[in-house]
């Protein structure tokens, strides 16, 4: 299963939430078993100050490897300190740092209030836009705000991606139109959940196209029983890159080489 799938080795995992405690055991592991299969690049995925330090630290350990993205996750807003941008801004100057998220507004769970997300979003967003970092993104059940926000900042950003989307068309046109990339996970092949994702795929244009496994969540469904797990890990990217491939209908070659293409140009351009 875990057979080497990527054989330019060159495949990034835009998304992996490799600070989570599941991982704590087993990291040395989990990171072989991602070179094994040909992934060249994970970036860490932070929701708070504390959870970047970790992320950066993880990046320490694997420099050849790791890579982190920088914020304050929605759900987290109301913690966040006055001094957070202060703080995020002092953060985001390790090298190691691609990326400004995982930022934007929730309203599912509402952990925070929305007053307090919108507040700790624009804030983000003006530290991204001064620093000319792209944002990693994150949107549930708060389209009309999000969508309203972002257009404020458009013209200031240095890009982003919609992260995990799995909405309809109408959704997808709009974040196509700010000028996004649309991550993927193993959202679509859940065949309880994928039913949007599978209409709004055909739309993605093969230029914004990137690929996630958001471990340890969404691990493709296919994948639990034969691993009596239902924790993700980047190793799994290949099933993502597949489901995208047959329900786009293209070749397997043409997603890997254009999720490569528009990843280096969206999160290392500045690295180079």
């Amino acid at each position: 299963m875990l057979e080497r799938f990527f054989s330019n080795g060159k495949v990034i995992d835009i998304g992996a939430n490799l600070t989570h405690k599941s991982f704590d055991h087993d990291i040395d592991a989990v990171i072989q078993r991602s070179l094994d299969v040909g992934i060249e690049k994970i970036i860490v995925t932070a929701s708070s100050i504390q959870d970047t330090k970790k992320a950066i630290e993880l990046t320490d350990q694997y420099p050849n490897v790791l890579w982190a993205t920088a914020g304050v996750h929605p759900h987290n807003a109301k913690t966040a300190e006055k001094q957070t941008e202060i703080m995020l801004k002092q953060l985001l100057a390790h090298q190691k740092i691609v990326a400004v998220g995982e930022i934007g507004l929730d309203y599912c769970r509402n952990f925070s209030e929305p007053k307090e997300q919108k507040k700790v979003f624009e804030i983000q967003l003006g530290v991204a836009a001064e620093k000319s970092l792209p944002v990693f993104l994150h949107q549930r059940d708060s389209h009309h705000d999000f969508v309203g926000i972002l257009k404020d900042y458009k013209s200031s950003l240095a890009g982003g991606v919609a992260h995990c989307f799995t909405e309809k068309v109408k959704e997808l046109k709009d974040y196509l139109d700010l000028g996004l990339y649309i991550g993927i996970t193993g959202w679509l092949c859940d065949p309880r959940r994928n039913h949007n994702l599978i209409d709004s795929i055909k739309y993605i244009p093969i230029d914004r196209l990137l690929i996630e496994t958001d471990s340890p969540y969404l691990l493709p469904k296919a994948l639990e029983k034969e691993l009596k797990t239902r924790r993700n890990e980047p190793c799994f990217l290949p099933h993502i890159a597949q489901a995208i491939a047959e329900y786009k209908k293209i070749d397997l070659a043409e997603v890997l080489s254009n999720t490569i293409q528009n990843s280096e140009k969206l999160f290392f351009r500045q690295k180079q």
